[in-house]
């Protein structure tokens, strides 16, 4: 019995005894709150029980330890080359120019992969440079949960497990979202498999499957009833799908799905043909395996994903209005809404905006771009051409996969990844609304021709392919609800662990570190502060964006402007062994705007080989231009020697260009500056013409009498060891590097203002 005191002591009330208390002298107040507790525990334990529960309970163990997983390559950047100014370099050219967008600069201000930085940024407190660091591996944790949530709808809910987490690291993706890779890639697949992941939900459970079909029609045969169209509705509804698919709640998610589609265009250039695929896919799989008495539901269902993915704001407008229609309290309204001659109509306006011609050019001119190995020819008004250098040949992520490669890009081990490809098959037989993959198994396997980016498409095919038929077997093996739910759950934990192992070597061998090296990026980072804010910068293509980031300063070229006029002027800079010609070309593409298409506006081959013989012929006047520019070169330019000279020693009559010779050396050496002999490992004794020594200290050179074409530079803070020939040496991008900056071949044309060794920076006089 409980007892109530009215009052308190004036010594109870200084120590704060309760006024109500439980026989047994406890709190009432405390028995309360403990019973509160533990209703919301046990709340919260059915909830975990239940199917959503489960789901979001196993989604975020599939983000978790795809993300743990990925954290495996962070102790390889714990070193202080990997920083400048206490922040992460990153590690890709890309990155940079959206970290430079976050930042206001530059023509990637505005898009949705730069307002992503930034809003990231303004959210996080933090720079846009940390939120390129640190966002890959988050954003592409979530594929996990995006692979997840499509084995959910494809009846496989533990298998996503396992299958989400796989996608995450298959190495094609893994490679292009380690730490540092912040770029478009976070969210493309991503964005594949979202746009039609609603729709997939939506039209999986009420489609029958290819083997149902079959009996289906094996038994109309039997009975010699005719095939029609209705013929797959012979087929016991196994699916369970006993909701209305155009309830408000369906209806709502087939509209964001298709608005989610349509804004994914603005990501990247694939998606404009991938929802096309999405829109016609759904009415496909209706017209096929859909079930009898709900066609007609899951046409108008498609058509609200239709509108909006193909049409925007006013499809979805549109689509709105329909559903408005359909749910509405209107009777007029309604039966023009359920009007067949008006779904009719509406599939017409779909299939119109399919229909767009400027979309395919675009993807044929874009696939034409991948495949290209021969040079850019610009037609000219006068009916001949202008042929620059192409720049596919040089880019990785663009050159041809083997078919091997390929699968190694899948999964590190090729039974496995030969496995999901096979289950993919299955999966397709056994579940049609697989077939909202098809385009990225079809992308993978284009890798052979388009080059290796597209591969990492093939992650969610691969993975679903190994899980999913894995689940339904083990769905046969148990028959207990209890027990299969619980075999399934181990059975993609033991998949997983196994599968998952090889990752623990992968992910630390996988990891290079940034793309620039932190004295370069000081070099530029020195340029934001000491020159004027119209200046251009010189500088190779590949480190254009990281300009725009650490100088926020114009530059020749960059990422987005590396073909014809573009790749060849600044190569052609680096590539000369005329300093004066060099500074003629920057000044006249100055004065045609710093815009390298100007230089050669209106000209042929001809024409433009006489405009580069009349800027190298000294007894032309020096041209005068606006504005000050500014040349870098760097050591990591060295590395990309063959390419540049290629490029830049082009020859606009033969459209041909030749490469210089530079190699990098991988073995152990010994070298003596006394006599300038080079010993490398298991080799005979080689006689340098030059050797040159940086690191941080600064630059050891060293000239020999002997004339045989090799000249070694070895940079003690890289470990980079290279040996290149004559033609090499006496490049630009070698000689302004290695040379005095009062050499007089220089002093006229080029002023040094910066200098770390490792990079210098040039007024251009």
């Amino acid at each position: 019995m409980s007892v109530h005191a009215s009052e308190t002591s004036p010594i109870a009330a200084s120590y704060g005894a309760p006024r109500n208390t439980e026989g047994n002298g406890e709190p009432s107040s405390s028995r309360d709150g403990r019973r509160i507790l533990a209703g919301v525990l046990r709340r919260v334990a059915a909830w975990l029980c239940s199917p959503g529960g489960r789901a979001v309970l196993l989604a975020l163990l599939a983000f978790g330890v795809a993300f743990a997983m990925r954290m495996l390559e962070y102790p390889a950047w714990q070193t202080p080359e990997y920083q400048l100014d206490g922040e992460y370099l990153l590690a890709t050219h890309d990155a940079y120019h959206w970290t430079a967008g976050a930042d206001g600069f530059e023509f990637g201000a505005g898009h949705p992969m730069s307002e992503l930085v930034r809003y990231v940024a303004l959210l996080t407190r933090s720079t846009s440079g940390a939120v390129g660091f640190w966002l890959p591996p988050v954003m592409g944790s979530l594929l996990a949960v995006a692979v997840f949530a499509w084995a959910a709808a494809l009846g496989g809910m533990e298998a996503g497990l396992c299958a989400g987490v796989l996608a995450s690291l298959a190495p094609g993706f893994l490679a292009r979202t380690l730490l540092g890779y912040c770029d478009t890639d976070l969210v493309t697949l991503l964005f594949a498999l979202v746009s039609g992941l609603g729709p997939g939900l939506w039209l999986a459970p009420r489609l029958h499957t290819l083997p149902e079909l079959a009996v289906a029609l094996y038994r109309r045969l039997r009975r010699g009833r005719p095939l029609s169209a209705s013929t797959p509705s012979d087929a016991p509804d196994v699916t369970g799908a006993a909701d209305d698919p155009l309830s408000p709640r369906w209806m709502a998610v087939l509209l964001c799905s298709g608005l989610l589609g349509w804004w994914s265009q603005e990501w990247h250039s694939m998606f404009p043909y991938l929802v096309r695929y999405y829109a016609l896919l759904v009415p496909g799989l209706v017209m096929v395996f859909g079930m009898r008495g709900r066609r007609a539901d899951l046409l108008v269902g498609g058509l609200l994903y239709a509108l909006p993915v193909l049409g925007g704001w006013p499809g979805f407008a549109g689509a709105a209005l329909l559903a408005v229609g359909l749910r509405g309290p209107w009777p007029f309204l309604r039966a023009l809404a359920e009007r067949r001659v008006v779904h009719g109509l509406l599939w017409l306006v779909v299939l119109w905006l399919v229909a767009d011609a400027e979309v395919f050019q675009t993807m044929l001119r874009s696939a034409q771009s991948y495949i290209k190995r021969a040079g850019d020819a610009v037609a000219q008004p006068d009916g001949d051409v202008l042929v620059y250098p192409s720049v596919a040949q040089s880019i990785i992520e663009v050159q041809d996969l083997s078919l091997a490669e390929v699968l190694a890009y899948f999964h590190p081990w090729m039974p496995a990844a030969l496995a999901g490809l096979a289950g993919f098959g299955v999966a397709l037989v056994a579940r049609p609304a697989a077939l909202f993959h098809l385009p990225l198994a079809v992308l993978a396997f284009l890798s052979i021709k388009l080059g290796g980016r597209m591969v990492m498409f093939g992650a969610p095919v691969m993975a679903l392919g190994i899980c999913m038929p894995v689940h339904w077997l083990a769905g046969l093996v148990l028959r207990d609800n209890f027990y299969r739910t619980a075999g399934r759950l181990l059975v993609s934990a033991v998949l997983l662990t196994v599968l998952g192992a090889p990752y623990l070597e992968v992910i630390p061998a996988m990891t290079q570190g940034p793309i620039l090296n932190k004295r370069h990026a000081a070099a530029l980072k020195f340029l934001r502060t000491n020159t004027p804010e119209d200046s251009m910068i010189w500088n190779w293509w590949d480190w254009g964006y990281a300009t725009h980031h650490f100088a926020h300063r114009s530059t020749i070229a960059d990422g987005a402007s590396h073909g014809g006029p573009s790749l060849f002027v600044p190569a052609a800079v680096y590539a000369s062994d005329n300093p004066r010609f060099a500074r003629q070309l920057i000044k006249y593409a100055a004065s045609k705007g710093n815009i390298p298409g100007n230089v050669f506006e209106g000209m042929n081959n001809h024409d433009a080989d006489d405009l580069m013989r009349k800027l190298a012929a000294r007894k032309e006047p020096l041209v005068a231009a606006q504005g000050r520019q500014y040349l870098v070169v760097s050591f990591d330019m060295l590395r990309l020697g063959f390419w540049i000279t290629t490029y830049g020693r082009w020859d606009f009559l033969a459209k041909e260009g030749r490469g210089y010779q530079i190699a990098s050396i991988s073995k152990p050496l010994q070298f003596s500056m006394e006599n300038g002999v080079v010993l490398v490992q298991n080799m005979d004794p080689v006689y340098a013409e030059s050797i040159d020594v940086l690191d941080d200290t600064g630059l050891n050179r060293q000239m020999y009498f002997r004339f045989n074409g090799r000249h070694f530079i070895f940079n003690r803070t890289t470990g980079d060891k290279l040996v290149i020939d004559d033609d090499m040496y006496n490049t630009l991008m070698v000689q302004l590097l290695l040379s005095s900056p009062e050499d007089p071949r220089f002093t006229p044309y080029f002023k040094l203002v910066f200098d770390n060794v490792h990079t210098r920076v040039y007024e251009v006089l």
